[in-house]
């Protein structure tokens, strides 16, 4: 086997690979005897099928097993003699088959960059203080209080206003042709709550119970359902009901009715609800840091990024938002240019990511930090403890779908991170 690389970047690499004529013939025969052996052919016993006959008729089964065959076997070899280690499946190319001569394809790869960064320690970073003021607990409070309110219907005759629940029939059009999933009957749509669509919310301020309304409402680019993304949709709307909320009164019963046990008094629950509070807001505080540590090391050094990582990258991000929609009872898009245009949108994003993702493996290695078993378990049990399972009915769950690799990744990267934290100088504001 003849081996020629060419750089074509400092992360692409192609090979080019040569397969000797008497190999070709050896894997030839040995394909055309398990093939003869398999014929059936009127007139002959198996095996005994003329060779002219056999090549006549699966001649091109043949040939395509005999390439897959080379391919396999001597692509692996290639790259171990050539000490590469290919980051995603190559690129295969190869000229005309013929079996009486050399065997000849090539295998565009590309390669994990080289990276080379240093002053990594002692980054300049900055670390906002928690603070929560009394407004905000009071505001959260009251989103409870909401949550366990009453809906009555509205007694007095009224149109509709902000803050008011409608009951609705809905159609919806798109270049005149219904909507999928655009219709409903009997739809509680809060008015202001944010819920369905802000723009839609608005039209129906003022309507009257038994009112019907037309309208239309430009969805941006950006809007998180592909199929309403950029698009304008007719909508047609009868309001059948008004309903209000009957909240009720923010006082020591109503927190112990909350949980059992848990809360004695209303001061309780607002402890509690302070405590969550300060928590959301150390876990912001901390990603702040974290991008501003990730973007200064980005700043840092400059590398080609492969786009196969990307490429992974962007399918996983893909996957995650097509469960989120389905668990929203949104619709994917069937439309394969809907699908590329948010893939598209999706790149910016993934880049960034596998930049980042490779610098912190780069300085992982450089400080050999590696994630030990006793940091998996601990990890199994996090999520046990949030899925209301055992520790070892997770692990089990990540062995089988093959799911360790990422988790180990995941936790690598947090490890890097708070080394670097670590070493860095943080003030606080």
């Amino acid at each position: 086997m003849k081996i020629q690389v060419e750089d074509l970047s400092p992360i692409r690499k192609k090979l080019i690979i040569e397969v000797e004529p008497e190999k070709v013939k050896e894997e030839w025969e040995t394909v055309y005897r398990g093939v003869n052996k398999k014929v059936k052919m009127k007139g002959f016993r198996p095996g005994k099928v003329p060779r002219s006959l056999v090549e006549r008729y699966y001649g091109p089964q043949i040939e395509d097993e005999v390439i897959r065959n080379l391919v396999s076997r001597n692509y692996p070899e290639a790259l171990k003699e050539s000490h590469l280690i290919p980051i995603a499946m190559p690129l295969l190319d190869q000229p005309a088959f013929n079996p009486e001569g050399p065997f000849t394809f090539q295998a565009t790869i590309e390669l994990k960059p080289e990276i080379i960064i240093s002053d990594y320690k002692g980054l300049s970073l900055n670390r906002q203080e928690v603070a929560i003021k009394e407004e905000d607990v009071e505001n959260r409070l009251s989103l409870i209080q909401r949550s366990h309110g009453v809906l009555s219907s509205l007694m007095e005759d009224r149109p509709l206003q902000q803050g008011d629940f409608a009951v609705i029939d809905y159609n919806s059009w798109l270049d005149d042709r219904p909507l999928p999933d655009g219709s409903a009957a009997n739809y509680d749509l809060e008015v202001g709550g944010g819920y369905f669509n802000a723009d839609f919310e608005k039209e129906l301020l003022g309507q009257k119970k038994g009112e019907t309304r037309e309208f239309e409402i430009q969805f941006p680019e950006t809007h998180g359902n592909a199929l309403l993304a950029g698009k304008r949709i007719k909508y047609k709307v009868t309001l059948k009901e008004i309903k209000e909320r009957i909240l009720p009164e923010l006082n020591d019963e109503f927190a112990k009715g909350l949980q059992e046990g848990l809360f004695t008094s209303l001061e309780d629950l607002k402890a509690k609800i302070r405590e969550d509070l300060a928590n959301m807001e150390k876990q912001r505080a901390e990603a702040k840091v974290n991008e501003e540590l990730l973007d200064q090391l980005t700043a840092k050094t400059e590398f080609e990024i492969p786009e196969g990582l990307v490429d992974q990258e962007m399918e996983a991000m893909m996957a995650r938002l097509e469960q989120d929609m389905g668990r929203r009872g949104m619709t994917w898009p069937q439309n394969e240019a809907d699908r590329n245009r948010i893939r598209e949108n999706m790149k910016p994003v993934a880049q960034k990511r596998v930049r980042r993702q490779l610098i912190l493996e780069k300085i992982a290695a450089l400080e050999s930090l590696e994630v030990q078993k006793e940091e998996l378990e601990a990890e199994f049990a996090k999520i046990a403890l949030g899925v209301n399972q055992s520790a070892g009915f997770v692990r089990e769950v990540y062995q089988k779908n093959n799911m360790l690799p990422q988790l180990s990744a995941q936790l690598l990267e947090e490890k890097t991170l708070t080394f670097l934290k670590d070493q860095a100088q943080i003030t606080h504001s």
